[in-house]
């Protein structure tokens, strides 16, 4: 049975868990966040879900000429994020929009990961605060850890902000058994809303961006660039949906062998050795146990502030903007009640 789970979400882990910088919360997270929020009810709700998602549909670019792309567009989604507000053309598309906007790195869920706890220290986020705390755990009681990182220590602190993420869904799982199905419903939908109003949010300013490197795009191929890359992200959060409905053992299992699977490309790319089997794994399976030991107490409580502080933010932050930005008759039309 694990074996053919371990198929099924293969393809969904190697994005889900791959290294990236920009990173904070984990899909699972962002998920569970916008189910809370409940900004829109009733069916609306799984697109609010899946657009919180969506925000970091690109950030797993690292193909050799697509990766020219990525810092350009993860810069757009998560800091010029009323784009997508403003590209509203139906009221069905408000949810997906109201989602995406939550997600935001400025006032959003990925602040309180990346620059301001609001249970831990106030001047560094949750995230930061635990992979810090993670690392020096590590270095403290396991030679091997330190040895292999001890002249890297950016790189260490970036593959424990990638485990405490990681980490963070499990937890979360643990106070929600839906949230991987939520995650399949939403992501599998035939509805196309969200990448409809990247399109129209994006498409043209990538074709214009695209223009300074080496790989310029016309409009209508960043469109199709686009819809490509949130149908693979949207596979992907179907397959993360299967394994997150499964045991924690077998979730833990999984995940840390798709870690494993990514060692050797992201060490290779680094110049770093790669550890044997044996040692990766076990690194892997102390490193995740230290992880959810650092977090099972207090993840939630974060996320539930979180929570909270999106609720007073989204009607601060967003509401005076949508005002200015879209005709009254717009507005009257997009709204969902």
């Amino acid at each position: 049975m694990k074996k053919i789970i371990g198929l099924l979400v293969s393809f969904g882990l190697l994005l889900a868990v791959i290294s990236i910088p920009a990173a904070a919360w984990e899909k699972g997270t962002h998920a569970f966040i916008a189910d809370r929020l409940k900004k829109a009810n009733g069916p609306y709700n799984i697109e609010e879900m899946y657009g919180a998602m969506a925000t970091d549909a690109f950030n797993y670019l690292f193909t050799s000429t697509y990766i020219l792309y990525r810092d350009y567009l993860y810069d757009q989604t998560h800091h010029y994020f009323l784009k997508i507000q403003q590209a509203v053309k139906y009221g069905y598309e408000k949810a997906s929009s109201y989602g995406f906007i939550s997600h935001n790195n400025l006032w959003g869920a990925d602040s309180t990961a990346h620059h301001a706890s609001l249970t831990l220290l106030p001047d560094e986020g949750y995230v930061i605060t635990k992979a810090k705390m993670l690392d020096e755990y590590l270095k403290s009681v396991s030679p091997d850890y330190y040895n292999l990182f001890k002249d890297y220590p950016a790189v260490a602190l970036e593959v424990c902000h990638n485990i405490i993420e990681a980490a963070g869904d499990i937890i979360l799982v643990r106070y929600d058994r839906t949230l991987g199905a939520k995650i399949i419903q939403i992501a599998a939908r035939p509805k196309t809303n969200m990448q409809n109003l990247m399109v129209r949010a994006y498409a043209q300013g990538l074709a214009d961006f695209s223009q300074t490197t080496a790989a310029p795009l016309t409009p209508a191929e960043a469109e199709q660039f686009i819809r490509a890359t949130e149908n693979e992200f949207r596979t992907s959060c179907i397959a993360y949906g299967w394994l997150l409905q499964q045991d924690e053992a077998t979730i833990l299992e999984n995940v840390i062998a798709q870690f494993k699977q990514l060692a050797a490309a992201y060490f290779t790319a680094l110049g770093l050795p790669i550890p044997d089997d044996a040692l990766l794994t076990a690194l892997l399976q102390a490193s995740f146990q230290a992880a959810i030991g650092l977090i099972e107490n207090d993840y939630l409580p974060e996320i539930m502030a979180t929570i909270e502080m999106l609720k007073k933010g989204m009607v601060k932050e967003v509401k005076p903007n949508v005002m200015a930005t879209r005709p009254t008759a717009s507005l009257i039309k997009a709204k969902l009640h």
